[in-house]
């Protein structure tokens, strides 16, 4: 309890001293409205998975849920499109970019095909959104084989060639690979905080952002995140953590 109270301590202490995290929409398809919802309350990155069937890229999270009808160019990349038109060049009207993380849930080679063949042709309009891919990603050994406009999503557990380092954007981990699930209810123990910490050293020393996933959607969560320095902050609760965050301003 001692080590438990010790750091919420110093959570209150360095928290309001942080700079600004990355805010995240995980698996925003399943929002009532995919892209928009994020958007609308500014936030910094969007996630999408995806699948192959017919020759479209398709958006669910599990592969029952696949539809021609959800692909990511309707529900992403049109709107995107016609909001870089809107704002001049720019996914917002004030000049700040977008994130997107697109995840391969099966077959990442070909889904990398299709992606190179949609996307490519609109490297310009696309210059101030930072794609980065992840799950069924290509081997770090075949980044360099893949345009400059991707970049990849790093893990915890592999070490990178200093060329394929270059074109790694953020590292992710599990929150499960630090210590037990955590609810985000009652403060995390030191033993976690301590191990997550030295991760985000590390990669931060390597000038790598951060991303956990599996992360509780709780004030106390999104708070003890950010007091580690965690870059990117994950949420399935869009207007709970806008609210967090202008609030810690």
């Amino acid at each position: 309890m001692k080590k438990l109270f010790l750091f919420s301590a110093i959570l209150l202490v360095i928290s309001s001293n942080i700079s600004a995290q990355i805010i995240h929409s995980h698996n925003d398809y399943e929002q009532k409205q995919p892209f928009f919802a994020a958007y609308e309350l500014g936030f910094d990155s969007i996630e999408a998975d995806l699948y192959l069937k017919d020759g479209e890229l398709c958006v669910a999270h599990d592969l029952k849920d696949v539809s021609t009808e959800r692909t990511l160019r309707k529900l992403y990349i049109e709107p995107l499109f016609a909001k870089i038109q809107e704002n001049g060049g720019y996914p917002y009207p004030n000049k700040k970019p977008l994130h997107l993380l697109l995840d391969l849930k099966k077959q990442g080679k070909e889904i990398m095909q299709v992606l190179d063949s949609q996307l490519k042709p609109y490297k310009k309009e696309l210059r101030h959104v930072k794609i980065s891919i992840s799950g069924d990603m290509p081997k770090p050994e075949e980044f360099q084989n893949y345009d400059k406009m991707f970049s990849f999503d790093g893990r915890k557990s592999l070490i990178y060639s200093k060329k394929a380092s270059k074109r790694i954007y953020i590292v992710s981990a599990s929150f499960t690979d630090f210590g037990k699930y955590w609810a985000g209810k009652e403060a995390l123990s030191q033993d976690t905080a301590d191990k997550i910490s030295v991760f985000v050293n590390e990669m931060h020393a390597k000038n790598k952002k951060v991303r956990l996933w599996g992360t509780p959607n709780t004030k106390l969560g999104f708070e003890t995140l950010k007091a580690l320095q965690v870059d990117v902050i994950g949420t399935d609760d869009l207007p709970l953590l806008r609210n967090f965050i202008d609030s810690s301003k």
